[in-house]
């Protein structure tokens, strides 16, 4: 069997690469003779290594065209696209669209629109018709399963948990300012501070600073300033617009380095005592590691996989475009960390079965 992921799996977004090396890794454990090709979406020269795969190749070619990515689905047998939460920006997504046509054009072969997460509010006609051409829709939380429920057949939707819970650690050395088990992460993203899905940034800067602040004065805990999209800046931009405030402060440090995989930044997570992040697959790396997470959620899949994790999502995610005031985010973030050992404790029981049915993905193939 030759089976080919694809679409928009940028290595440099550590959570992408936790998700491509995750599902490859679910796909090798139930099929270990499959011939598995991942088609990313760089250009040119391949820097990150997919272990379970038996080739990795660049979507683009030098030109712009698809030509690599057809020249590996014409023979493919399966072929899984990554559904995350392209879709659930409003509008469409043409790229993923235009992609999904050569991949309809070209192939002949079963299709997966895989770990998907989409708000009812952004579905339209021209998603359902793009989505509704695969073989089958598998989502990553249960209010996308229920929403999409409501407009294909049942057994055309499944739900398995992100892929990227299996992620397996890789141990390397934790950075300059950490203290292991007293430093709480703290994670932004330049995409919370905007129009598209964001706040003004001056309320979430507020509300970050809010929460550092009553850290350093309220507690004995260090802060590390934690990206998870590493590329020149896109995301440490964000960052250092808080670590600025905080330069002369000996308990907060940032961690700037461009080296670290998605493994290793998941094992420097799993040393925290608390996180409070935006990027979901940093908050994925804490739940699957233990660590009591606070969300600041600017989708539908952090409020569902928070409801699936915890039978509730209020106390769990604070939706950034519900900011107010600078002390909403503050707010959630103690009764976080008043309950860590309780929540902690719960990760513990739950977080063994919940993987287990992540690991179940690789059934339907």
């Amino acid at each position: 069997m030759k089976i080919v992921i694809t679409n928009n799996s940028i290595m440099y977004n550590r959570g992408s690469e936790a998700v491509i090396k995750s599902i490859t890794k679910i796909c090798r454990f139930w099929h270990p003779e499959a011939q598995i090709v991942v088609v990313t979406g760089e250009y040119g020269e391949i820097l990150k290594d997919v272990t379970d795969a038996n080739k990795v190749v660049p979507k683009f070619d030098a030109t712009g065209g698809l030509s690599f990515l057809v020249d590996e689905i014409k023979d493919a047998d399966v072929i899984l696209v990554t559904g995350a939460d392209n879709y659930d920006y409003g509008g469409t997504n043409q790229h993923m669209s235009s992609v999904n046509d050569i991949i309809f054009e070209k192939a002949n072969a079963k299709t997966i629109l895989y770990d998907l997460s989409l708000n009812k509010n952004n579905m339209n006609e021209d998603i359902y018709e793009d989505i509704s051409r695969f073989s089958l829709l598998t989502v990553r939380e249960s209010i996308t399963e229920k929403m999409l429920k409501g407009w294909f057949a049942n057994d055309k939707v499944l739900y398995f948990p992100d892929p990227a819970f299996i992620l397996p650690m890789e141990k390397c050395n934790l950075p300059f300012g950490f203290s292991e088990g007293n430093t709480i992460g703290i994670n932004i993203s330049n995409l919370i501070m905007g129009k598209r899905v964001g706040a003004p940034s001056e309320i979430v800067l507020d509300n970050y600073m809010e929460v550092i602040d009553y850290i350093l004065k309220n507690t004995h805990y260090n802060v590390m300033i934690i990206q998870h999209i590493l590329n020149n800046g896109f995301d440490l931009d964000a960052a250092k617009l808080i670590y600025q405030n905080y330069v002369t402060e000996k308990r907060v440090s940032i961690l700037q380095s461009e080296l670290l995989s998605s493994s290793q930044i998941k094992y420097i997570i799993s040393k925290l005592y608390m996180l409070v992040t935006a990027r979901t697959h940093a908050s994925i790396a804490g739940y699957s590691t233990n660590v009591p997470t606070l969300v600041v959620g600017y989708s539908v899949k952090s409020s569902g996989i928070a409801l699936d994790i915890f039978g509730e999502n209020e106390n769990y995610v604070c939706q950034v475009r519900e900011l107010r005031n600078k002390k909403d985010l503050l707010e959630k973030f103690i009764y976080v960390l008043e309950k860590h050992d309780q929540i902690q404790r719960h990760l513990v029981n739950f977080m063994p079965s919940y993987k287990e049915k992540a690991l179940d993905f690789g059934k339907v193939l």
